[in-house]
Formats: C-alpha cells, sequence, structure tokens
C-alpha cells in the first residue's frame, strides 16, 4: 500500500502543476497560430506565468471571473456569404469541379470578411463550411474578437486545381488546391497600429490544400492544410 504523502510532498507539487499549467498555454498558442496563418492574423501573446497562491484560490472558488452577464459578445449579424445554389449531384466531372470552386472562392471571401469585421461573427459558415474548417474558421472569428483586431485588405484567390474527384464515393469528394495572394493585406490592432511585420506572407501566393465534401446538395469545405510545400505561381 502507498504510504499516504504528507503536507511537504504536496506542496512540491504545486509547481509541477503550474509547469503543467503553462505548457497548455503554449498549446493553445500553437493552436492559436495554426489557426492565424491562413490570412496573416498575428496570434494572441502567451498569457503570463499563473501566480503563486493562484491555483490553491481557484480550488477554494476564491479569484473566479464573474458571471457572464451577456454583454460584449460577438455579433450574430450574418456574413454575407454568396453561397453556391444547392443541387443535386450532375455526372459531369467539370460542372461539379466548378461548384466546388465557386464555394473554395466563397470560403476565401467569407474568412476576408470575418477578419475584416472582427466582430466575432461566423453565422452562415456552415453554408461552405463542415468539419474541421467550419470549426477554423469559428476560432478564427472568436480570435479577431477577442484581440480586437481588424483587417484591411483582402486575400484573393490566384488559382485553383482539383485532384483526386471522386463523385461515386458516398459522399462524393474532391481535393481542391487554392493559391492565395495575401500581400495585399493589413491587420490592425485595437489602437488602429498596423502590425502588417508581423503577418504571414512567404513573397507569393499561399497554397491551400482542402478536402471538399458534397453534403446537403452543395460542395463544402472539410479539410485544410498548409503544405510546406509552397510552389503556387507568382501573380
Amino acid at each position: 500500500m502507498t504510504a499516504p504523502r504528507t503536507q511537504d510532498q504536496r506542496a512540491d507539487d504545486r509547481p509541477r502543476r503550474r509547469r503543467l499549467v503553462a505548457l497548455a498555454g503554449l498549446v493553445l498558442v500553437a493552436a492559436a497560430v495554426a489557426v492565424a496563418v491562413y490570412l496573416g492574423t498575428p496570434p494572441s501573446a502567451p498569457a503570463p506565468p499563473t501566480p503563486a497562491g493562484a491555483l490553491d484560490a481557484a480550488d477554494t472558488g476564491e479569484n473566479q471571473p464573474p458571471p457572464d452577464t451577456g454583454e460584449d459578445q460577438p455579433s450574430t449579424e450574418p456574413l454575407g456569404i454568396e453561397a453556391p445554389p444547392t443541387a443535386p449531384l450532375s455526372p459531369s466531372q467539370d460542372d461539379e469541379v466548378e461548384r466546388a470552386e465557386a464555394t473554395a472562392d466563397a470560403v476565401v471571401s467569407a474568412t476576408n470578411e470575418i477578419a475584416q469585421r472582427g466582430d466575432g461573427s461566423a453565422v452562415g459558415l456552415d453554408q461552405i463550411a463542415t468539419g474541421f474548417v467550419l470549426g477554423e474558421l469559428e476560432a478564427a472569428a472568436q480570435q479577431q474578437y477577442d484581440l480586437g483586431y481588424h483587417q484591411v485588405g483582402e486575400a484573393e484567390v490566384t488559382q485553383t486545381t482539383a485532384s483526386d474527384v471522386d463523385l461515386s464515393a458516398d459522399p462524393p469528394t474532391m481535393t481542391l488546391t487554392v493559391c492565395v495572394d495575401v500581400s495585399g493585406i493589413d491587420v490592425l490592432d485595437e489602437t488602429g497600429k498596423s502590425l502588417k511585420a508581423s503577418l504571414y506572407n512567404p513573397g507569393r501566393p499561399v497554397k491551400h490544400v482542402y478536402g471538399a465534401v458534397f453534403e446537403d446538395d452543395v460542395w463544402k469545405l472539410a479539410t485544410h492544410e498548409i503544405p510546406d510545400d509552397q510552389d503556387c505561381p507568382l501573380p
């Protein structure tokens, strides 16, 4: 049987707990970076270290944030999304690729609007996104709102290429490689200061690889990655 831990041993655990909390914070910051890369929005700064005794106070319910009163919440005004029209799947691969490419354009436009408005709204994204992409854009909207940042200028699609088209799958799927020019974007912080020097801009359009799925009679973007191999042609 394990001997009971002494008070000194329990006290020794507190620094370890704080290190775990700090590590979790770094993981969250890394996730924020992954989301922010899309249009170059800089991630939020890491939270300061937890003061000594704060964890103990949390255990007793002290120093807890006040209850949410519902004030100063993200906007619920719908985004101005021009979703592609819904229609049953056709047998034409060219037609379906064109429809999926229209969805990719709509996602980039919606991302521009999210960043420009900065009010936290992600209402309507489910018309053009699902799965990971939907969650990614909702998180980006919330992050933009929390930081008080807003985007000036727009990202522009310079090239879209479809591959791995499978219209016989259930549901039908395809891969879209989308090149997005972010050179015309700036981001202003809540004081109006430009953050352009911190934005992700490799000097050429950024390559995004999306997995598209045919759902509810429309193509939606479901998966998203930014590969290390950035080979989009210059515009």
